[in-house]
């Protein structure tokens, strides 16, 4: 009897400790991250939360855990080039693409993130090339990609190249693409141009046209090709059908036109061109203040000025008007009305008779009209 009873107690306690380990066990495996889990969803709460420092050490802790999260490498690389540590993130992501058994949804997003890090560093022809494979085998980041990749081919002007990407990766190209195109083709024909192929880059500026039917550029680098080969008729039918075409943008050949003319012994071609802009676009500043110097050059300051008086009741206070009629005034020595003070200070401080062109985005100021700044290398950015 007393056999049985210990035996019975000897059970329990083996059932009771058994218990306890299974307990155990089970508490431990609960309380235990699993592949990193708990850390890599705090890190990405960080993350949500705007607190990039922290997510970037949960995302260390995740990976120490478990090293096969790849989207806990890819994000730590993200954020550790937006900290400026682009080196670092440039040898996570290329270490995570030497894996195996990389989905291909897996490899485009590093991939993506590979591009960032080349762009970041200024390594603009490993970008180039890793956007083009992004294009090439993938559809989920074709729009963001195709658009940086215009961007690279600007910086390194591969202007075919860009021209070439949007006819390819862009199915319905926006207004605003189009006009890139077009430019694109015309600053393609400008390289030719410099090595004298004028036959080869009028091909290129026509077929700009045939892009963007109002692509200033396209008509006024015509004009310049048949001009620098003497063909100056040539010319001025070019530039006479720019200001046609697109009277808000007439005036970038104006000089141009009045320097041909001149050489052609047609001057007076001039007075009738801006007579005729000016009545189809009476919002064409330039065309009025053009027409004005002509009579200046005459020494018809009266007409000059009955020009300017008109103009004044259409742009009401516009400085340029202003500083104009205040020179012609002290040229018909009427100095008390004029005031050389007001002349000096609008001749410091306003364009007068010259066609200025400034960059609407770093305010570069070019004498001559461009469609590309030296400076910042914005495209379509000038206006005059």
């Amino acid at each position: 009897m007393q056999n049985s009873t210990m035996l019975t107690e000897l059970l329990i306690a083996l059932l009771v400790i058994a218990a306890l380990l299974i307990i155990y066990y089970f508490t431990r495996e609960y309380r235990k991250p699993r592949g990193g889990r708990n850390n890599y969803l705090e890190a990405l709460e960080y993350l949500v939360d705007g607190n990039e420092k922290w997510a970037i050490q949960k995302f260390k802790e995740a990976i120490r855990e478990n090293s096969e999260n790849i989207d806990a490498y890819l994000r730590l690389g993200d954020l550790l080039r937006k900290k400026g540590l682009t080196s670092n993130a440039l040898k996570i992501h290329k270490d995570l693409m030497l894996r195996s058994n990389l989905s291909g949804d897996t490899q485009t997003k590093i991939k993506y993130s590979l591009m960032l890090d080349y762009e970041m560093m200024g390594n603009t022809a490993q970008a180039i090339e890793t956007a083009y494979s992004i294009l090439e085998n993938d559809k989920s980041f074709h729009a963001e990609t195709a658009t940086r990749l215009l961007n690279y081919l600007e910086k390194e002007e591969k202007w075919q190249e860009a021209y070439d990407t949007i006819k390819k990766y862009f199915k319905n190209p926006s207004t605003q693409l189009k006009k890139k195109a077009a430019l694109y083709l015309v600053f393609d024909g400008l390289k030719l141009q410099e090595k004298e192929q004028g036959r080869d880059a009028r091909i290129k500026y026509k077929e700009a046209l045939k892009t963007d039917s109002n692509c200033a550029a396209a008509y006024y680098y015509l004009g310049s090709s048949y001009y620098a080969e003497g063909r100056l008729e040539d010319a001025v039918q070019e530039w006479k059908t720019l200001c046609a075409a697109i009277p808000p943008k007439a005036q970038v050949a104006f000089d141009d036109l009045e320097r041909t003319w001149f050489d052609l012994g047609k001057f007076t071609e001039a007075e009738k061109l801006y007579k005729s802009i000016v009545d189809k676009n009476p919002q064409n500043i330039h065309a009025y203040i053009s027409l004005a110097e002509i009579y200046e050059k005459k020494e018809d300051f009266d007409t000059a000025l009955d020009i300017l008086d008109r103009m004044s009741e259409e742009f009401k206070g516009e400085p340029q008007i202003v500083g104009y009629k205040i020179q012609l005034l002290l040229n018909k020595n009427q100095n008390k009305q004029a005031g050389s003070h007001a002349l000096e200070f609008f001749q410091k401080n306003f364009t007068l008779t010259d066609i200025k062109f400034e960059c609407q985005e770093c305010q570069y100021i070019s004498n001559k009209p461009l469609w590309i700044c030296p400076q910042c290398k914005s495209i379509d950015s000038f206006i005059s």
